[in-house]
């Protein structure tokens, strides 16, 4: 009869929303954090025998940009292609409502999709500067993890059971909060203002099992985009965009590396001071603070550049010119993470840069490389280019 059948469905999509809606657990991780540790082979004989978790991950993927992608398909293929409306007014038109929902899909997906946003959020070349702009929001304004759970990965990383025993001070809440981890301002017993970094509990098994994920769906993905464009897809397609996952995900497992971030931030503040460029610099790292999943910092006094009014911005603009320049020309280490919430402007009037967990290896013959490149166009040799 009809309603054994209605029951049937309705106790079926009930199943599924628990199973959707259960805990997940990423305590365990198919690799360890660090620069050089991501390995999408070791990924996939991991969740090789954990189907179930890849399966809830991609379902509830599914299930949370469903209406996104069914309205981005409505304003293109319907209201666009099908009504022939060449200048696509309709999705124009619908932007400022699709970029707030992509936002809000973005903090709904995790951590890996708010990063894939905040890397999306200063590429107007590649989205919408509408887009862009809502984007932007996750650069400081991340939903930060429970404060309780925050205090006690502090205890247990510093091997405390007081965290009075290290803080005169600490901050109730986070004063930011960011895709890996978020910050705590506090004073330590000697006085020295610290900004405390604490990384969010479970986030390697959850990057990983998020990249393991993606990696299954470029090639559909591939298909479906090139398809949209009246392309033909080819196994080159398919492996350049599994490799520009596999190149991103390095970068992010880097990140959670706290170890990692903290060498890369007294380096580049070594390499500076070496170099007499002292209008930049990087926050001093509290070397006894330093965990796999807590790093401490001084506290820097400042403001975000893109949102100071200070005369000097201009001129902080070509410090930080100069700065990337050095570190792509000289140095060999590159800070890959120059969106504007880790530039600020300190009260002495200098550029600080923030959040050194990812970095890019310069090797010498690519600096050679565009050194030659940028001589030849001094010298309009367009020739030898």
């Amino acid at each position: 009869p009809w309603h054994l059948v209605a029951i049937s469905l309705f106790s079926a999509g009930a199943l599924l929303a628990a199973f959707l809606n259960s805990p997940d657990d990423y305590s365990d991780a198919p690799f360890e954090a660090g620069g050089d540790t991501y390995d999408p082979k070791l990924a996939e004989e991991f969740y090789s025998k954990r189907p179930w978790m890849v399966a809830k991950r991609v379902l509830r993927l599914a299930s949370l940009t469903a209406g996104f992608n069914t309205g981005l398909i409505f304003d293109w293929l319907v209201l666009g292609k099908l009504l022939k409306d060449e200048e696509y007014a309709a999705l124009r038109r619908n932007e400022p409502r699709r970029a707030k929902e992509a936002l809000t899909l973005c903090t709904e997906l995790g951590p890996t999709f708010i990063k894939l946003g905040q890397a999306l959020s200063i590429r107007t070349d590649i989205i919408p500067e509408l887009y862009a702009l809502e984007l932007r929001q996750l650069q400081d304004a991340v939903p930060p993890f429970s404060s309780e759970e925050a205090r006690e990965v502090l205890r247990k990383e510093l091997g405390v059971k007081d965290l009075s025993q290290i803080f005169e001070t600490l901050s109730d809440e986070p004063v930011a909060s960011a895709s890996i981890g978020q910050v705590y301002r506090g004073k330590l017993k000697d006085g020295t203002d610290v900004a405390v970094k604490v990384q969010r509990p479970g986030i390697l098994g959850e990057i990983a099992l998020d990249l393991h994920v993606l990696r299954l769906l470029t090639p559909v993905q591939t298909v479906l985009q090139n398809a949209a464009n009246g392309l033909k897809t080819d196994q080159a397609d398919i492996d350049a965009g599994v490799a520009l996952v596999d190149e991103w995900g390095r970068g992010f497992v880097a990140e959670t590396d706290y170890r990692l971030e903290a060498k890369n931030t007294m380096e580049f503040e070594a390499a500076m001071r070496k170099r007499n460029l002292d209008a930049v610099c990087a926050p001093r790292v509290v070397e006894g603070l330093v965990k796999d999943k807590v790093l401490a910092t001084e506290w820097v006094e400042g403001t975000r550049l893109d949102r100071d009014a200070s005369p000097d911005v201009p001129r902080l603009c070509g410090v930080a010119i100069n700065a990337y320049l050095t570190m792509l020309l000289d140095t060999g280490v590159l800070h890959c993470d120059p969106h504007p919430g880790n530039l600020l402007r300190t009260t002495d009037g200098k550029l600080c840069i923030l959040d050194w967990g990812m970095t890019l290896a310069v090797p010498d013959d690519l600096q050679y490389a565009l050194l030659e490149f940028i001589a030849h166009i001094n010298t309009e040799d367009y020739d030898s280019i």
